[in-house]
Parts: C-alpha cells; sequence; structure tokens
C-alpha cells in the first residue's frame, strides 16, 4: 500500500520575530511560530484523522508526517500554506511530499531532506504585500489592518502581524482566552504550572523591567547532530519502515525532551533562585537542539553553562537507545555551543539575536578547529564529538558591525596583549581556555571587592581597570600600573596573574566585562 511522506519548513522565523524591538511583540511571535508545528498542523488534519504515531517529526519550524491516503495529502499540501500565512503573517512554507513504497521509508527521508532543499530557494510573496495605494503602518510599513489608542497619543495604526503578536502576547489576552492552560514557551522552559505564577505580575513582558541597563540574548545548538542522523540512516538501511519509523521519531523526541530538560534545570538552578518581581527571563527558541533567550546580563553566564552540563547528561541519559542500532560512538552523550551577545536595553533585538548566533558558530568553529584562527590551536574532538563550549561578547559602542570577526578586532591590541580570550571550553582541557577559569577569576575578584567594602577605592579591580585603559594609550604607563599593583596589591595579583597569558591571550578583559555586569 503507497502511503506518502510529508515535509513542512518554515521559513522567515526570523524576520518575523524580531520585525520589531518590542518584547510583548517578540514573545506573541515566537508563540506563534511554536504553535505552527504542533497544535495548528494537528488541528489543519483535524482532531479525529491525526495519529501522533505518524508524526515523525513536529517541532522547531520543521514538519515530518506520514499521510495513509493521497486524499489528506493532497488537502493538507493545498491549504497548509495558506492556512499558516493567514495565522502568522509573514511566515511561508516550503513543502514536499514523497511517496512511500513497502521498505523504502528510509531512502524516502532523505529524498524529502533534498526536495524540501529545493523548495527553500523558491521564493513565496506574502499575503500582506498589498497594493501600491493602501494605507500602511509606520512603524512596520505593513498594510494598515486595525487602530489602537496609544497611552497619552492618538490612535495608531498597526498591521495584522503585529495585532496579531500583540494578541498572543498580551497578559490579558492570555489568561482570560482558551489558550491560558496551553505549553506555552515560558512554561516549557520554567517547568511551572499555570498555577504556580501569575500570568500578569510575573512575567517579563517589557525589557525595561529587568535590572541594570544591560541584557543578554544567549542562542545554544547542539554538535553532532548530522552525524547521528548520518550513521542512524546508515544503520537502518535493511530495517523494515516500522522500525525506521519508530528510530527517527524516538530520536526527534530523545533531543526535544534533552534540550527542554536541561533548559528546566538551567531555570530552576539560576532564574528561579534569584528571581526579582517578574522572573528576569523570556525564551524566543526551545525546540529541537535550539535554544534563545533574552535574560539578566549577569545572570545569562551562570545559566548558559548550566544548561550546557545538563544537555551533556540528559542526552547521554535520553540517547542509549542509539545502541541497539550499533552507533556507540554517542554513549556519553551529545554536547552543545552557545555564544552570549551582552547589550543594552535599547540595543536592536535582531542585531542581539544575530550576534549570538554568530559567537555560538564561532565557538562551534573553535572546537572543530574549522577556521584559519583557531586550526593551530583547538581541543581536537575525540570520535565524532566536540566538546561543549561558550563565546560570548559585550557591545560596548553604538556602532552596529556585521562581522564578528571585525568586532573582535577592535579589542584586540597590538601592545603585547590580545584580549581575545574565548571561545570557553565547558570542562577543563589542558592547554585550552576554559569557563571553569574564568568563574575562578570572577570569584576572586567578587572576595577582593567584599574584603575592601568600606575602605573606599577597591583595592585590585579598579587597577586592573586602570591598566587595560593604559594599554590603549601607552604600554609603559601600564606596565608600570602592574609593577605597582605587583607590590602593592600582591595577593590579588598572584591570584589574578594579569600577566600569565595563554596562547598570547589574557582573560582579564573578559573578567573585568562580566564583573561590570553584576546588579
Amino acid at each position: 500500500m503507497t502511503k506518502y511522506l510529508y515535509g513542512a519548513a518554515v521559513q522567515g522565523i526570523q524576520s518575523f520575530i524580531f520585525q520589531t524591538n518590542k518584547l510583548q511583540e517578540i514573545v506573541g511571535a515566537s508563540e506563534l511560530v511554536e504553535e505552527i508545528c504542533t497544535d495548528f498542523f494537528k488541528n489543519k488534519i483535524s482532531q479525529e484523522k491525526f495519529k501522533e504515531d505518524n508524526l515523525i517529526l513536529g517541532a522547531a519550524g520543521n514538519i515530518k508526517y506520514i499521510f495513509d491516503n493521497q486524499e489528506e495529502c493532497q488537502k493538507i499540501v493545498r491549504e497548509f500554506p495558506k492556512a499558516v500565512m493567514e495565522f502568522a503573517p509573514g511566515i511561508t512554507i516550503s513543502q514536499a511530499v514523497v511517496e512511500i513504497q513497502e521498505g523504502s521509508l528510509n531512502d524516502s527521508l532523505q529524498k524529502l531532506e533534498d526536495k524540501l532543499r529545493e523548495q527553500r530557494n523558491k521564493v513565496s510573496i506574502p499575503f500582506e504585500v498589498g497594493f501600491l495605494g493602501t494605507e500602511r503602518a509606520r512603524r512596520t510599513g505593513g498594510v494598515a489592518y486595525i487602530r489602537r489608542k496609544k497611552r497619552n497619543e492618538d490612535n495608531e495604526l498597526i498591521d495584522e502581524a503585529t495585532h496579531l503578536k500583540r494578541e498572543k502576547g498580551d497578559p490579558y489576552y492570555a489568561e482570560n482566552s482558551k489558550d491560558a492552560n496551553k505549553q506555552t514557551l515560558f512554561r516549557k522552559i520554567s517547568g511551572l504550572s499555570a498555577a504556580e505564577y501569575d500570568f500578569k505580575k510575573d512575567l517579563l513582558f517589557n525589557i525595561d523591567d529587568l535590572k541594570g541597563s544591560w541584557m543578554a540574548v544567549v542562542h545554544a545548538d547542539g554538535n553532532g547532530l548530522g552525524a547521528i542522523l548520518q550513521n542512524l540512516n546508515g544503520a537502518l538501511n535493511t530495517e523494515s519502515d516500522e522500525n525506521v519509523k519508530n528510530a527517527f521519531k524516538q530520536f526527534s523526541n530523545a533531543l526535544e525532551v534533552s534540550t527542554k530538560e536541561a533548559a528546566q534545570f538551567a531555570f530552576k538552578e539560576t532564574i528561579k533562585k534569584k528571581r526579582d518581581e517578574v522572573y528576569p527571563i523570556r525564551p524566543i527558541v526551545l525546540g529541537g537542539d535550539d535554544l534563545t533567550i533574552i535574560i539578566r546580563a549577569d545572570l545569562a553566564l551562570e545559566f548558559t553553562l548550566k544548561f550546557l552540563k545538563e544537555f551533556e547528561k540528559q542526552t547521554k541519559a535520553n540517547f542509549n537507545f542509539l545502541e541497539n542500532y550499533g552507533i556507540t560512538e554517542f554513549s556519553k552523550g551529545l554536547t552543545a555551543c552557545a555564544g552570549i551577545a551582552y547589550v543594552k536595553k535599547s540595543y536592536p533585538f535582531h542585531y542581539a539575536v544575530d550576534l549570538a548566533e554568530k559567537l555560538c558558530g564561532d565557538a562551534k568553529n573553535f572546537v572543530k578547529g574549522k577556521t584559519d584562527e583557531y586550526k593551530d590551536h583547538h581541543p581536537i574532538a575525540k570520535g565524532l564529538v566536540p566538546k561543549s563550549a561558550l563565546a560570548f561578547f559585550k557591545v560596548q559602542d553604538s556602532f552596529i558591525e556585521s562581522s564578528l570577526s571585525n568586532m573582535k578586532k577592535r579589542v584586540a591590541n597590538t601592545n603585547g596583549y590580545d584580549f581575545n580570550y574565548g571561545p570557553y571550553l565547558i570542562g577543563p582541557e589542558k592547554g585550552f581556555a576554559n569557563v571553569e577559569e574564568l568563574i575562578t577569576k570572577l570569584q576572586l575578584v567578587d572576595k577582593f571587592e567584599k574584603e575592601n567594602l568600606g575602605k573606599g577605592e577597591s583595592k585590585g579591580i579598579s587597577k586592573l581597570r586602570q591598566w587595560i585603559t593604559e594599554i590603549y594609550k601607552d604600554k609603559a604607563t601600564a606596565d608600570f600600573f602592574l609593577d605597582r599593583m605587583e607590590v602593592v596589591n600582591t595577593d590579588f595579583y598572584n591570584e589574578m596573574k594579569p600577566r600569565d597569558l595563554k596562547n598570547e591571550k589574557s582573560i582579564i578583559y573578559d573578567v573585568i566585562q562580566l564583573n561590570t555586569l553584576k546588579n
């Protein structure tokens, strides 16, 4: 009996979510995207006809589903893209279908990926383009849809996409709607039930509610997934269609659960213990092996570190089923890399997310030794799985730079010091920068600042700031500062070791930058 393997990929997610710099609209857009591949798709098939066993993948902007008859498949192909564009104007869908003959599911999955890749190159015209003379929303340029009252101002014309985002991200709407008990992104990352928090008071809807003037955008992504899929695909060549379907479904579920459990652990250990009047975090993407969040700046490093470590533990437990197919290279679990962009609250969100993704890519290149910058000094991956790592960058100026390498060059200095110390490995590795070393230095700074509290100028940390400032002006003066510190603040100097370079790089600049983010 011929069956039909349907695949869909959501396009334009980044531009849809970060079209605005208003957190409420970003949150609403994220919820809309999350729903497309889950409840929305299921409802389009209808609850009566939808079969959970036929869903191979339904998360992170991707859908793979097996239809038992041609008519149902044709109906989805014909109606689903239009429905998605009406549900979330600005989003488009690439879709493809492959016939499945008995015993060919493994090959069909690969053919489906190839077809989807081709479809992504085809341009889809969104519904909201409108005619030339159509009235527009001033802020977004979209076709005017409705007027909304602005505080102490005239009514504001907004487009349909903005209206839907605000509606989905509005605390009063969400609490009173039929969606109130759904698994929202916040509940997904926190593990809290709807009864465990006050939607209006406890959730972050305005970035100004975060303490301090800095915030962080964190993006994390798993390592080695391509290798797993390639090995799994090879191992399933002689298996039945039912085994192939179950194996890939189990893989997708294990990855989704591992990411969610790791995020909830990090939330419990950092956010829940150190919350303010509102929970200082909002998830933007949480699905598959991807995590993107907005978080209070001083909590970002600790949250990211706990997430990466727990991700390894969870995948070790949840991916042991791979051994049933003779795949043993991942018995210690998967790893992940992350990027943290520290920016001012007024910094455009889409630039901050782009920077976080580039930093995550930088960490991946580091652990894999893929670029010229890291080819001579990188932790070579043992087997197929590289180590976990993170990279971060604090944007000090208002100049928007598209190239991460150019941003890093502005920090580097030719006077004998290079302050681009990272990326940082998670866990010790002889000869390489690791995050534990960074945290130890930060704890030393805290210790010395507390010891000198109330004694006027903090001995040590202010001297390090002066030293870094002088390096960019005059090396001789900078050297004098270090010599003076070695005499006056001997203990602090010996523990911080500012002259102790590794690969001609100094960790002190990163320590100073993170120290300034404390609330």
